[in-house]
């Protein structure tokens, strides 16, 4: 994909109001696991306790053997290995253990599409290499670092959603395999509106829900303009770092929102460096 922040293919006129119908009416959003979405309401409480998050996590097993081996992996890189669900709230912190929950629960109830796998994990991965990204962008700016990552794990949340209405809209039409095209320019049109309408049902903050919602147009995102111009801006760092035919030449310094950061040439060229990083990272975040 080139970098851009707006697909240039529309969807036939039919065919968009079709997918609308039925992403407005049909189509039932997912929803978090149940411990998921106590967990992270948990995290917005800073005089929430570590002891009580390990009570939630050791009700779902699956859950909180996910969140140690994520812990422990090179994505988080921890000194000791950490041991137990109380280390690891009290080691990473309530915003990183609230990313790496809602990661967790994204791969199992999102980011699945029967017939779709491998687009799927491609979405997956451009997300994780986009919030390594995000983290990084955010640290230049002196920003905060963990929220930025929430938004960019999040911001292409809707994409496996209209992947999987727009197969489901068109199946009485058509039993032939549809046009990838199609169902990229489908993603590209419905996705950051199903995305702000999960992000909103999760009840996740307001500023969330603007980034995720318009980062390829962060003016629309007020007042959080700032917050959406990191995500996009690391959206357009991670599908540059995942073509492995790009070379650091290719990257385009021009882009509009480098400007609107106030990002130096040193910055994006430490930014550019980070490749190997925020891919190994994504490859750890599974």
């Amino acid at each position: 994909m080139s970098q851009t922040t707006k697909p240039t293919l529309k969807l036939p006129g039919w065919l968009h109001d079709l997918l609308d119908r039925h992403l407005q009416e049909d189509v039932e959003l997912p929803i978090l696991p149940e411990a998921s979405a106590r967990i992270m309401s948990m995290c917005e409480d800073e005089k929430t306790d570590a002891k009580a998050i390990e009570g939630v996590l050791e009700r779902d097993p699956s859950l909180a053997s996910h969140v140690l081996r994520i812990a422990n992996s090179s994505a988080y890189a921890p000194k000791e290995p950490i041991v137990s669900l109380q280390q690891a709230v009290s080691r990473l912190g309530l915003a990183t253990m609230r990313n790496i929950v809602l990661g967790v629960s994204l791969q199992g109830r999102v980011f699945k599409v029967p017939g779709h796998q491998a687009r799927v994990r491609a979405i997956w991965i451009h997300c994780a290499v986009t919030a390594a990204f995000a983290r990084e962008v955010a640290r230049k700016l002196r920003r905060n670092v963990e929220a930025a990552f929430l938004c960019g794990l999040l911001h292409d949340v809707g994409r496996p959603v209209v992947l999987q209405a727009t197969v489901e809209a068109l199946a009485h039409r058509t039993k032939e395999a549809l046009p990838v095209a199609l169902l990229e320019t489908a993603m590209n049109e419905f996705h950051e509106e199903v995305a702000g309408r999960m992000v909103a049902e999760w009840k996740l903050a307001a500023w969330t829900v603007a980034v995720v919602a318009h980062h390829h147009e962060p003016e629309k995102a007020q007042p959080y303009e700032e917050e959406a111009r990191i995500t996009l801006l690391s959206d357009l760092l991670s599908y540059w770092a995942l073509d492995d035919s790009k070379t650091v030449e290719d990257f385009v310094t021009t882009h509009p929102v480098i400007d609107a950061l106030n990002l130096y040439p040193e910055d994006v060229d430490a930014l550019l460096a980070f490749r190997g990083k925020a891919l190994e990272f994504a490859e750890a975040f599974q």
